[in-house]
């Protein structure tokens, strides 16, 4: 499955088709970057046209709160107002209604001066008592700003946020810096919310937009109107500024659609223009298919059965009369010609590498079988009945092995069995001097196949040319794996070959070809690269000129995901 992902996701028509998004991509996100750039643009300015329409609005309300104020100053210093204060107690009752009365006025027209002011009163502690323009606020209306003295809800400390209503505070005298003299009088101006809410609504010019008076810590909120929907900042451009002096904030919420809704209009151009370039590309691939995929598949499915062995191909399904048809007809006919090379060619080498097989064989029966029937004689010479048994059945074994000669590859653990039978009978001969070790096969090699006839050979050359002559002779036979490679090392402890010996043997392996002495290390060698190629073989080596260690590489099958 991995392998066919692979061929899909390499095929030519995906690369085709890459290569035409490659080419259209770029248009689609130059034009995505032209639209973002300037509707973030365009964006920009409204949001800045819109703050600074905002801060004229709010210097115009922190202009008329200041004025108000100095209104408020004025009138606290009124000699009428302080000498009623001051003379309250002598004064006959028709001096304090006429005095009362003044004042009221004075009340009246600061009152009239602003049309965001709702009332105006005065409170004289010392006398308890409140003067407004109707004389009709009680004195409670004063009683939050004494239970908040010295705690002011804005920057200005005279200005304060009571039961949602703005509220301007001025003592007699005026304070300024010094907090400790005690207060003749205190004039308190209320500011009318409806008309603060009408202010905000000529502010507000989009339909469905909404500007909103508040303090920074929510005791007071004036809004032009209720809100229609939730003010997010994905549905709302809101903007934001302060009052100058006052500790309020003045924010505008107008919803980006009705901003923005000739600008997003030109999304749907793009999306269109998005699909139609799938549409494009879909096209494109459908004639693809037809044009350049198809032919190509046929040519993979002919490769394909070439890789499987199946090199008589049918008839060209290629109809049409283009470079398709040549390229499968020419391929055709390549088929063909291997298949007659590999009839003439591979089949003689097959031919021949089971002929070496035999020579080999012949090689080693002779001689071995002296040595068995020499051992026999002396067993049976020594009445030693038993060993006679066991020898007999390891010699039995060995000769039904390797003149088996059905398959040309057996299973890893039969070669391996095959090698301890052979030494085995080995020990009889060097009559107990001889020390083997045989490391044990891995249960992961057991199945693997292996030609025949690799490991014994090896195993005699080590006890005829190595071993004879060594008066406490070993051999050591290993089996492991090295990265992607099976490795069977056949060690010993003999005297080792000469310098030109060793080098000589070296060069008839890397030069071993049909023209040289077939022997049987060479042979061994040989069939190796025959059978898993040039990766594959024997390869020598000796430390310091003692002992000889041949070790087989054949490469491992790649291990399937």
């Amino acid at each position: 499955m991995l392998t066919a992902l692979k061929n899909r996701y390499f095929s030519l028509r995906i690369k085709i088709i890459v290569l035409f998004l490659s080419l259209l991509l770029p248009l689609i996100l130059a034009g995505s970057t032209i639209y973002q750039y300037g509707y973030s643009t365009i964006r920009r300015e409204i949001t800045d046209s819109s703050s600074a329409q905002l801060a004229l609005y709010a210097g115009f309300l922190s202009d008329e709160i200041t004025r108000i104020q100095l209104s408020c100053y004025r009138l606290a210093s009124n000699t009428d107002i302080n000498y009623l204060i001051n003379a309250y107690p002598v004064m006959t009752d028709y001096e304090r209604s006429q005095y009362i009365l003044r004042t009221a006025q004075l009340l009246s027209t600061l009152q009239n001066s602003s049309q965001f002011l709702e009332s105006a009163a005065i409170y004289i502690p010392s006398l308890n008592k409140t003067i407004s323009v109707n004389d009709s606020e009680p004195g409670i209306l004063f009683s939050d700003y004494f239970s908040r003295q010295g705690q002011p809800d804005a920057v200005n400390s005279r200005l304060f946020f009571e039961q949602n209503q703005l509220c301007l505070y001025t003592q007699s005298p005026v304070r300024f810096l010094s907090e400790d003299e005690e207060e003749l009088f205190l004039l308190k101006v209320t500011f009318s919310g409806g008309s603060l809410s009408e202010l905000l609504r000529n502010y507000t010019s989009f339909p469905g937009s909404r500007t909103v008076l508040s303090s920074a810590e929510g005791s007071l909120c004036l809004a032009s109107g209720p809100a229609a929907f939730e003010e997010s900042s994905a549905k709302m451009v809101t903007t934001s500024t302060g009052v100058e002096n006052t500790g309020l904030i003045l924010t505008s919420y107008v919803p980006t659609r009705q901003i923005f809704g000739e600008i997003r209009n030109y999304r749907l151009f793009w999306v269109a223009y998005i699909t139609l370039s799938v549409l494009v590309i879909s096209l494109f691939s459908l004639a693809l298919q037809h044009l350049i995929n198809r032919p190509v598949k046929y040519l993979l499915c002919a490769i394909h059965e070439i890789e499987a062995g199946r090199y008589r191909l049918t008839d060209t399904p290629i109809t049409s009369n283009d470079e398709f048809r040549i390229l499968y007809q020419s391929f055709h006919k390549m088929a063909h010609s291997l298949d007659n090379l590999i009839h003439q060619v591979y089949e003689q080498k097959i031919l021949t590498q089971r002929a070496e097989l035999k020579q080999l064989q012949s090689q080693i029966n002779p001689h071995f079988l002296y040595n068995s029937f020499f051992n026999i004689y002396r067993l049976a010479k020594d009445e030693d009945c038993e060993n006679i048994v066991l020898f007999s059945k390891y010699l039995g074994n060995y000769y039904q092995y390797i003149t088996r000669n059905a398959a040309s590859e057996v299973p890893l653990s039969a070669e391996y069995e095959h090698a301890v039978n052979y030494c085995s009978i080995q020990k009889f001969r060097f009559d107990g001097r001889l020390e083997i070790r045989l490391a044990p096969l891995p249960e992961t090699f057991r199945s693997l196949r292996v030609p025949r006839m690799i490991i014994q050979p090896l195993l005699e050359n080590a006890f005829e040319h190595g071993l004879s002559q060594v008066p406490s002779p070993c051999l050591r036979l290993d089996i492991l794996q090295e990265g992607n490679a099976l490795i069977i090392c056949v060690e010993n402890n003999g005297p080792g070959l000469s310098k030109e010996m060793f080098e000589e043997l070296r060069g008839r392996l890397e030069a071993s070809d049909g023209t040289l002495e077939t022997t049987a290390l060479i042979n061994i060698h040989r069939r190796l690269r025959m059978t898993y190629g040039k990766d594959a073989g024997l390869c020598l080596s000796q430390d310091n000129g003692c002992g000889l260690t041949v070790k087989i590489h054949i490469p491992l099958p790649p291990r399937e995901t």
